[in-house]
């Protein structure tokens, strides 16, 4: 494990075989009381051998927890003397990661185009794009947003089939980890501009769609070739001793940024960087959005995972009285948009700010687009699970994730035009 924790926080360019998550276990925490989230929020804090793929925030909220075999017993050990309730989720990590490896091979051997029955890689996702535009000409164009810190493009599309329409800004692949969100957005992609259902085809041609699947593609890049549970982006951090390397993208926003929920601390893996914007890929993506703010009426953020739509802000609560603008329209909306998500296979999400619902913390992306342009509609989510695999969800389950979320984004539009804020 302290190879990992180097090789994680000081890095190199790529290694030279994947790094293996053979015994690791993932585990799902209940903490039942403030003195168990205390407990937790104490190791996410200052244990580096565990990894929390869910912040300790509340209690009844589950925590995501992996631990490597050396520290199994000890763990456990810890969380019984407390009497904290946990379950095992998977036994062995790596059994689940060569699963998702396996079937993309067994995929790309046989020359099997079933491109939504998988997780993509970003060299797929950006040939297709280009197969997409020379399809389509006049209705799709491939855009980048600039270069991330090792020279990668950003790179997404346009869909539009006019001028001057309002415009709806998509984004995922925030954290490295994730390979669910940008499958996600290449199906919304793909409905967009090919199926002939009805609504999803007034999507299209209502509004001019800008999507970016892939917003750190480093991170991205080194989670598919080096470190499978790569958070960050991969610029080092020449300020700090030995240059750790890497920021969390998702809290490098401004809008209070380094507030709550992230760390100064740059070995962390929620480290927000040493101010707003400090970071090459959150720069580009935020001048995009300048660029395109005068017709901006929608922007989503998708990453895994949680089950959760979080409305704008983050810092504010319902319960408090001090949300954002036009914050019960979105709950409104968001509510009736998830009912839609659950039809096909009954997955449930929960709807609220991120204090309320989530693990409150600041400085992301949604929060910025709505402190700065204010449009009707801005939301982000969580996709699955609630915790059984997190990462490690079956590629069985990458499809019905697709269908069930656009499912919910048309009913967003459907929603937003009926109380005629859209």
């Amino acid at each position: 494990m302290l190879i990992l924790l180097l090789v994680c926080s000081f890095g190199v360019s790529v290694l030279s075989e994947p790094f293996r998550y053979d015994n690791y276990t993932l585990y799902k925490v209940y903490p039942q009381n403030e003195d168990h989230v205390q407990f937790l929020k104490d190791l996410y804090e200052k244990t580096t051998l565990l990894d929390f793929w869910t912040a300790p925030a509340r209690a009844g909220d589950f925590v995501s927890v992996v631990a490597p075999p050396e520290m199994r017993e000890d763990f456990e050990h810890s969380l019984k003397k407390r009497s904290i309730h946990s379950d095992v989720m998977l036994e062995n990590i790596q059994e689940a990661f060569d699963s998702q490896i396996y079937s993309r091979r067994k995929r790309e051997a046989n020359d099997e185009r079933l491109f939504w029955t998988n997780y993509q890689t970003r060299e797929e996702i950006e040939r297709w794009f280009h197969s997409l535009a020379n399809a389509y000409p006049n209705v799709v164009t491939v855009i980048s947003s600039g270069r991330s810190f090792e020279g990668r493009n950003l790179t997404g599309v346009r869909i539009s089939r006019g001028s001057g329409r309002r415009a709806f800004f998509l984004e995922g692949g925030q954290i490295g980890a994730d390979w669910l969100s940008p499958t996600v957005l290449t199906y919304f992609i793909n409905e967009l501009v090919q199926s002939q259902n009805p609504e999803a085809r007034a999507a299209s041609n209502d509004f001019d769609w800008h999507i970016f699947p892939i917003v750190n593609p480093d991170g991205h890049e080194f989670s598919q070739k080096s470190i499978r549970l790569w958070i960050k982006n991969r610029r080092p951090q020449a300020h700090v001793t030995g240059s750790p390397i890497g920021v969390d993208l998702s809290r490098n926003w401004n809008s209070q940024w380094g507030v709550f929920g992230g760390s100064f601390e740059a070995i962390n893996n929620n480290y927000v960087g040493v101010g707003p914007f400090s970071e090459p890929e959150t720069r580009s993506v935020s001048r995009y959005i300048e660029s395109i703010r005068s017709n901006l009426v929608g922007a989503l953020s998708f990453r895994s995972f949680g089950q959760r739509l979080l409305i704008p802000l983050a810092h504010t609560s319902a319960a408090e009285g001090s949300t954002a603008y036009n914050y019960e329209q979105m709950i409104q909306i968001g509510r009736r948009a998830m009912g839609s998500l659950s039809v096909k296979y009954n997955t449930q999400y929960l709807v609220g700010t991120s204090r309320d619902v989530h693990d409150g913390s600041t400085g992301v992306l949604m929060d910025w687009v709505k402190f700065r342009f204010n449009p009707p509609i801005a939301a982000t989510y969580h996709l699955r699970d609630t915790g059984t695999w997190g990462y490690t969800l079956p590629v069985a389950q990458v499809l019905p994730t697709c269908e069930e979320t656009f499912d919910s984004l048309l009913a967003i539009i459907r929603e937003a035009k009926h109380i005629n804020i859209l």
